[in-house]
């Protein structure tokens, strides 16, 4: 009887330090699996644009590297002077054991958002119709300018410098109002409509305000930009 309980004993300590080895075991990480933790971590950090999507592709590591041993969860963040950038670099590190690591992880972010572009190639002086605009979806990353989701900005809007068919349109590219060009400045209020001839001083587009000069009184003022070469203000 003595005996039995002693062997139950040495197989229930047997099992306890099988599973105390096998937990204490480190994980192993090979070059699929560093790519997978860079991934998921550049995932979580990004924001999707408004009416967008994202794409994060993260670099092929070298195959033939051999896995990584780590007793705990390596540690993820942006490699130093790197962060959300349209190319980035992910660090991945193991500081427990006895031989701890870094691994460097390139990673490309696509944001893609749908904007509009050119139907047709456009030349200055061109004014912006229905059939001559699209929509498409670009990487914002890759746009310096601000571009157009809102069609009713760039319908008669003027063309001010060459646009290639296919391209982003971008704020940079057009205007209601044109710097130099002669305007109409509307001045209002509930009964009352006053109209003056003015030449732009900068330019603009529905909605923004802009300085005109008006050519009778030779003043300045802000306005704001209503129409083709028109801008009112408020009496």
């Amino acid at each position: 009887m003595i005996i039995r309980q002693t062997a139950i004993i040495s197989s229930i300590f047997f099992i306890l330090t099988s599973s105390l080895a096998l937990s204490a075991e480190p994980a192993s990480y090979n070059y699929k699996k560093l790519q997978q933790l860079a991934n998921e971590f550049v995932q979580q950090q990004v924001t999707q644009p408004d009416n967008g999507r994202v794409e994060v592709v993260v670099n092929s590591l070298d195959p033939r590297m051999a896995p990584k041993l780590c007793s705990s969860a390596p540690a993820v963040s942006f490699a130093r002077n790197s962060g959300l950038e349209s190319y980035t670099t992910v660090e991945i590190q193991c500081t427990t054991g006895n031989q701890p690591w870094r691994t460097y992880v390139p990673v490309r972010i696509y944001q893609y958002q749908e904007v509009w572009s050119a139907a047709v190639p456009m030349s200055p002086g061109h004014l912006i119709s229905d059939s001559d605009i699209r929509i498409a979806e670009i990487d914002i990353n890759q746009v310096r300018a601000n571009t157009f989701t809102d069609k009713a900005l760039l319908v008669g809007a003027r063309v001010k410098r060459r646009i290639s068919a296919g391209d982003a349109i971008e704020a940079r590219d057009t205007c209601l109002v044109c710097e130099g060009e002669t305007v109409t400045i509307v001045a209002t209020n509930k009964s009352l409509r006053i109209t003056a001839s003015g030449k732009a001083l900068g330019d603009g587009l529905q909605g923004e305000s802009v300085a005109v000069r008006n050519v009778r009184s030779n003043k300045s003022l802000e306005a704001v930009v209503t129409g083709l070469n028109e801008v009112t203000v408020n009496l």
